[in-house]
C-alpha cells in the first residue's frame, strides 16, 4: 500500500474521533460535585493497548493518546506521487503540511509517523469530577454544550474511557430525564441534549443508558512520576 494511503486512513481515523458527539449535556456533570485542580494519583501512568497499538499517558492534569506508525516506501514511489516530497532528508506530506524524519536504506524509505491526540487536559473549558469511584471528563464544545467521557480503572491496572452514546432504549432515558433533539447538518449528525439532575445522572449512568464501556481496553505498563512533556 501506498505511505499516502496509509497517511489518508490515519487522517479518517482523526477526524472520526475529534467528531460531534451524539450525546450533548448542558452543564458539567455531575452537577452538584466541585471539580478536582489534578487528576488523582491512583490513575496516573503510561498504558498500553493491545488492540490498536497505542499508549495512553496519564499525569496529573491530562489523558494523551499516543499511537506509532512505522511505514516503508521507496523514492520512486514519492517521486510518483504529488502529495509527498523528500525535503532535506525529510518526508513531506502535503495533506498535513508535516515533516517527518526519514531513514534511508537504500532505495527504501522509512519514516516513523508519531500522532499525539490529547484527549483531556484540565483547562477553563475542560474539567474532571470525581464520581461513584470513576472519573467524569467534561470537555466544553459551546456555550451551555458539554461532551463527557467516564473514566473507569479496575484492579487498580485496567482502563476504560467510555463516551456517552445515542441509547437504544431513547423512551427509557426521557422517562428519567427530559431528551430534547437537535437537527443534525451535513457535517454534524444528530443529537440529543441533556441537562440532568445528579440523581438523574446516576440513575442513567447505573441503568448503563449511556456510558458502555469503549471498544479499548488500557493495561498499566508502570506508574508515571513525571509530568508529560
Amino acid at each position: 500500500m501506498k505511505l499516502i494511503k496509509i497517511l489518508r486512513t490515519v487522517i479518517v481515523v482523526l477526524l472520526l474521533a475529534s467528531c460531534q458527539p451524539s450525546v450533548v449535556f448542558g452543564e458539567p456533570q455531575p452537577v452538584d460535585v466541585k471539580p478536582l485542580s489534578t487528576i488523582p494519583n491512583i490513575y496516573k501512568g503510561i498504558y498500553w493497548c493491545k488492540i490498536d497499538s497505542a499508549s495512553l499517558y496519564v499525569d496529573d492534569k491530562a489523558f494523551i493518546r499516543r499511537k506509532e506508525f512505522l511505514i516503508k516506501t521507496t523514492k520512486e514511489e514519492i517521486v510518483a506521487d504529488p502529495d509527498l516530497e523528500l525535503v532535506n532528508g525529510q518526508l513531506y506530506v502535503k495533506d498535513w503540511e508535516g515533516y517527518f524524519p526519514i531513514t534511508e536504506k537504500g532505495d527504501t524509505i522509512i519514516s516513523q509517523i508519531i500522532i499525539r491526540d490529547t484527549i483531556f487536559a484540565i483547562n477553563g473549558t475542560q474539567i474532571v469530577k470525581p464520581f461513584k469511584g470513576h472519573l467524569v471528563l467534561n470537555l466544553k464544545l459551546d456555550e451551555d454544550a458539554w461532551e463527557i467521557l467516564v473514566v473507569s480503572q479496575r484492579r487498580g491496572e485496567l482502563l476504560t474511557i467510555a463516551r456517552a452514546d445515542m441509547p437504544e432504549n431513547l423512551a427509557r432515558l426521557d422517562s428519567i430525564t427530559t431528551v430534547s433533539t437537535l437537527k443534525g447538518t451535513d457535517s454534524i449528525r444528530t443529537q440529543i441534549y441533556l441537562k440532568p439532575t445528579a440523581k438523574e445522572f446516576e440513575r442513567i449512568y447505573d441503568e448503563g443508558l449511556l456510558f458502555h464501556r469503549s471498544c479499548t481496553e488500557y493495561e498499566r505498563i508502570f506508574p508515571l512520576k513525571e509530568v508529560i512533556d
